[in-house]
């Protein structure tokens, strides 16, 4: 398990280290290269994201990909703390004008504290965007799967001395998937300045309700530079 961690964290590195070299912003706006941006909302616990985009320019594709990093952290730390990393980037896969159809693929690594124990997951997930991107405004509808692919889970000693003393910790295979379908938009103020908001439906793999909230919400702003 130790080579999975050092596996992951290696490619963090590596697309840590190619955004600070470069990244694009998904609307139409060429002269701007970098965001940095801050986010809160209900995903299903109350988190607060801090963020960076950049556009890299791939030859081959003849066309600029927005990559980007982000850390979210419990706002509100009451009986679970959360937290996430994740990177990815997003590549338009088909345009015409302002009319896009972009996909967004990432890797995170979260983790759940609870009473009773303490999770660690590593996951991969990629996301349809469908709408309009104008230079000062977006609208789009998008579609997400996530698949959890590893969780190591440690129980915690007031569990132990309270339920099952000779519970075991360990790794597991990842406990599923979900899906997420929403709506996202943004306006550009100044140039500079953006606001977003975003709201998501999500589902068990087998399109059951989700454990949480039913919605998942963020408003997030933004400066472009």
């Amino acid at each position: 398990m130790k080579t999975i961690r050092l596996l992951i964290i290696g490619i963090a590195l590596l697309v840590g280290a190619n955004q600070l070299s470069a990244q694009t912003i998904i609307n139409n706006d060429n002269t701007i290269q970098n965001r940095a941006y801050l986010r809160i909302g209900i995903e299903p616990t109350t988190m607060l994201t801090f963020g960076y985009q950049r556009n890299i320019a791939v030859a081959f594709l003849k066309q600029p990909i927005t990559t980007y990093a982000e850390w979210g952290v419990s706002a509100f730390r009451f009986s679970v703390n959360n937290s996430e990393l994740k990177i990815g980037g997003i590549l338009p896969v088909f345009e015409k004008g302002s009319f896009k159809i972009l996909n967004n693929l990432n890797l995170s690594t979260g983790s759940v504290a609870t009473r009773h124990f303490n999770s660690k997951k590593f996951a991969v997930a990629d996301e349809i965007a469908i709408g309009f991107y104008k230079k000062k405004w977006f609208f789009a509808t998008t579609f997400e799967y996530e698949k959890i692919l590893l969780n190591h889970i440690k129980h915690t000693d007031f569990y132990k001395e309270s339920y099952y003393e000779d519970v075991k910790d360990g790794w597991y295979k990842g406990a599923g998937g979900m899906f997420q379908f929403g709506i996202e938009g943004g306006k550009t103020f100044k140039e500079k300045y953006d606001v977003h908001l975003e709201i998501k439906m999500p589902f068990t793999e087998k399109f059951n309700g989700y454990g949480g909230s039913p919605l998942h919400a963020n408003l997030g702003l933004a400066y472009r530079f």
